[in-house]
């Protein structure tokens, strides 16, 4: 069977625009917008309050190694990633997206791609704010920047692909996922990414939080403890992704979809 059987590219994509539109329209895209530039009010508070130099380098990586990567990025993951297919599930409507040009496994590609397309737009600006006021404040520090802006994004990017992946799977086999990805953020992500030894393995974000460490010659992101090479920390998030939304697939149609009882 083609691919383009299975994922009818403009149907596919049409639904992708039409997820990307109903969220950007919503009043949770301004609280996400909000909790995604959340890093950035911090250190533009800071760079106001008179922190400038090194000094504001070294706490804006402070943030990213214990904000914005294992919080900000994980809970706008979450929120965006499991309602894609719940909502549709808890309102018994995804029987009006399953048509004769758009089977179930193209739902659940035109979610993802709207997720994704959502995802970028909030934390990517993000990332480039935030770094654009710590260059500003801290003009003589470019040595202390150098490789950071390239790494952050990459990791944001990879960890919005893995997270929204996995989310998106767990909307599916649980009514209490929002319940479940947060349990699973705080407690496996956070909690055994900061546990001693191989443990950290075991989790996305510890592949995320590596990939600077690669690129950054100084500050808290150059001396994050890791022994993964640059290739194990961007190809396991690529495959959990991928896994991830492969299950998907197979869950949408191999398993009940059980709308949350009210």
């Amino acid at each position: 069977m083609k691919a383009g059987t299975i994922f009818p590219l403009w149907p596919t994509w049409v639904l992708a625009r039409t997820t990307f539109l109903a969220t950007a329209k919503s009043w949770r895209a301004l609280g996400l917008l909000l909790l995604a530039f959340f890093p950035s009010v911090l250190v533009g508070g800071l760079l106001a309050d008179g922190t400038q130099g090194s000094a504001l380098v070294s706490v804006y990586e402070v943030l990213v190694v214990q904000l914005f990567l294992p919080l900000v990025l994980l809970l706008v993951a979450l929120l965006l990633a499991v309602p894609l297919l719940r909502e549709e599930i808890d309102e018994q409507s995804m029987g009006y997206l399953v048509t004769r040009t758009l089977g179930k496994p193209a739902v659940v590609l035109g979610k993802y791609v709207g997720y994704l397309l959502l995802g970028t737009v909030f934390l990517l600006p993000s990332v480039l704010v935030t770094y654009g006021i710590v260059a500003l404040g801290a003009p003589q520090s470019s040595t202390d920047l150098a490789g950071v802006l390239p790494s952050l994004l990459v990791s944001t990017t990879l960890g919005l692909i893995a997270y929204g992946a996995f989310y998106l799977l767990l909307g599916l086999l649980t009514r209490r996922a929002l319940l479940v990805g947060l349990v699973y953020a705080f407690f496996w992500e956070f909690l055994l990414g900061n546990l001693p030894g191989v443990v950290p393995d075991l989790t996305v974000m510890h592949y995320l939080l590596s990939i600077p460490s690669f690129w950054v010659s100084y500050g808290p992101l150059a001396n994050y403890a890791t022994s993964l090479t640059l290739v194990d920390a961007i190809v396991v998030p690529l495959f959990v992704g991928l896994s991830c939304f492969g299950l998907a697939v197979m869950a949408i149609l191999h398993v009940p979809l059980i709308p949350a009882s009210e």
